[in-house]
């Protein structure tokens, strides 16, 4: 329990893929943007420590993220050299047809960018009989050419149909003097459409793959997946706190304990939480008409060590019920420090916790090391995972307990879309070759995007694989970005599977407190109290979901009244005097 080791490759290429691992295997080939967040935050940001994973593994999500930049960086590379090796060549005019034909497909887009950009709803007519017109068409390209309205929008529209004009007779004109160099253009182009093609079946292809195979790491790890799969795994998650501020304009009515930034990087969002955690004073049962002194413990009857045991203890029968009702609940220690206190001492940070060095930060109140025990409970095939963090606190003769709960939603549509009906199989690698052809005037524009693929292949082969293990001057390692929490749906917009990850919360929060209870009562510890402020922290009106507080069945303020409508005014009490 108390070791942190990350398991060998061997071992872990045993468990088949979570959903959650798939779907963002998938997400780096069909998100650019997502793909750039991997390689940039984790593929080649060593000086970072990768966040930990819930419910997914970051070592094929980052193998793929680098086939899928090697994807795209392959017809952009071609694009430039179509162009550049005629010239090269001594073939001039035929990097001349090819520039121009590109030229005619950027004009192609921005035509149908312009079309699509004010276009406005037509309102619904009712059909009437009309005679045909020989003359129709004739006056609707007179009237596109020269309309009698002119905006701005229309004379955009006609340079592009313009300039579109002369570039066709230029490449027109260059054909006919040159007739060798343009046969050499078209294999050129023709070569370029073959080379799109096959990177948009590669891709459709790697997707079903992805979707249907057993494992999905690579089978040999290089040396900087090495480094991410022994820091997903640690036991220690080294968190960013917040930017110092002096601004008196700050938000002080946000009710939360944890700042406006969640210090349990990876987690997900912030949804629940005890505000303020729960203080039971370790009294003797039966002792209320004795002093203070008479009735309290002034020697604690157990170590805070040997509470985080026994609740552990109590939550993993949990995982071992029959299938119909078991609640898949991963019980493990999470110990969390900051960034700058890292800077300052690097020994918070150890390759492993041993079990006597993990009971010494829990019995330590203020230990810079602050320890939680972590309930993780996936759904969906890790496509949710809620977790349940508990930090406990013995000091001043009083017990302390602190709940933060924290849930990653589904990942967008767009990564799982491969498992939706037509978009695998045969058919859905002919779709995607022909799409990713139908890609080709943007990627003209981002052909100089080639230069930032080479700026990281060179990053990633320059730096070391790991430089969060030893002290770097004005460097901090803590996490700036999980992939996962980045690619997860808002929890204000989840729907349906939203009470069942609030009824999972619940139970393990339930049966925390019961436990938690029982143990007091071995120990001679009065629970009244314990089992009143239990009672109302599970049926409580209060939640805090993220920064969003609700309020329920509360009065506040003289001759305050709870359940009268706005609408409903005071009405006089007759039998009262006045």
């Amino acid at each position: 329990m108390a070791t942190s080791h990350a398991p060998p490759a061997q071992e872990t290429t045993l468990e088949p893929p979570t959903s959650a691992t798939r779907h963002l295997c998938a997400g780096v080939y069909v998100d650019e943007r997502f793909r750039d967040l991997v390689i940039d935050e984790v593929c080649t940001a060593p000086h970072r420590r990768v966040a930990p994973s819930y419910g997914f593994d970051i070592v094929p999500v980052m193998h793929h993220a680098w086939r899928a930049a090697a994807l795209s960086a392959l017809p952009r590379a071609t694009v430039l050299a179509v162009v550049v090796g005629p010239v090269l060549a001594g073939a001039v005019p035929a990097a001349i047809l090819i520039a121009g034909g590109f030229g005619l497909l950027l004009l192609l887009r921005l035509a149908a960018l312009l079309r699509d950009s004010d276009r406005e709803p037509v309102p619904a007519r009712k059909s009437r009989r009309r005679l045909p017109d020989p003359l129709r068409a004739h006056r609707c390209l007179f009237r596109f050419l020269l309309p009698r309205v002119t905006t701005p929008r229309t004379r955009a529209v006609r340079r592009v149909v313009t300039a579109g004009l002369w570039l066709v007779l230029i490449i027109l004109a260059i054909a006919l003097i040159y007739p060798r160099q343009a046969l050499t253009a078209l294999l050129l182009a023709a070569a370029l459409t073959c080379v799109y093609l096959a990177v948009g079946a590669i891709r459709q292809l790697i997707l079903n793959r992805i979707l249907r195979a057993a494992v999905l790491r690579p089978s040999r790890l290089s040396g900087r997946q090495r480094a991410a799969d022994r820091q997903q795994h640690h036991m220690c998650a080294v968190y960013r706190r917040s930017r110092h501020s002096d601004d008196e304009d700050d938000d002080l009515t946000m009710f939360t304990l944890f700042g406006d930034e969640s210090p349990f990087i990876g987690a997900g969002e912030l949804v629940y939480q005890w505000n303020p955690p729960m203080s039971i004073q370790l009294l003797r049962p039966d002792s209320d008409e004795a002093p203070l002194h008479d009735r309290e413990h002034s020697v604690p009857p157990f170590k805070a060590h040997e509470l985080v045991e026994y609740l552990r203890e109590a939550v993993l029968p949990l995982n071992a019920d029959s299938h119909d009702v078991r609640l898949p609940a991963q019980v493990r220690d999470r110990v969390y420090v900051a960034e700058t206190d890292v800077a300052a001492d690097r020994s918070l940070l150890p390759h492993h916790f041993t079990q006597d060095e993990l009971r010494a930060i829990i019995n330590t109140p203020e230990s810079k090391q602050h320890h939680f025990l972590e309930i993780v409970t996936p759904a969906d095939g890790a496509e949710f995972v809620a977790t349940v963090l508990l930090h406990v606190s013995l000091q001043g003769r009083t017990l302390s307990l602190s709940t933060a709960a924290c849930v990653l939603a589904h990942t967008p549509r767009s990564f799982q879309r491969a498992e939706e009906f037509g978009h695998h199989g045969a058919t859905a690698v002919i779709w995607a070759a022909f799409n990713e052809l139908g890609a080709l005037p943007s990627d003209i524009q981002r052909s100089w995007r080639i230069l930032r693929y080479l700026y990281r292949l060179a990053k990633a082969s320059a730096l070391p694989r790991d430089l969060t293990t030893t002290p770097i001057r004005n460097i901090l390692i803590g996490s700036r970005v999980s992939v996962r929490e980045e690619s997860s749906q808002a929890w204000a917009k989840v729907q349906l599977e939203k009470s069942d990850i609030l009824g999972r919360l619940k139970t393990i929060e339930q049966r925390l407190l019961s436990a938690a209870s029982d143990f007091l009562q071995t120990m001679d510890v009065d629970t009244s109290a314990f089992n009143d402020r239990a009672l109302k922290i599970i049926n409580s009106g209060i939640f805090n979901f993220g920064d969003n507080n609700s309020f329920t069945n509360n009065a506040v303020g003289d001759a305050a009244q709870v359940g009268v409508s706005a609408s409903q005014g005071a009405q006089p009490d007759n039998g009262a005097t006045p």
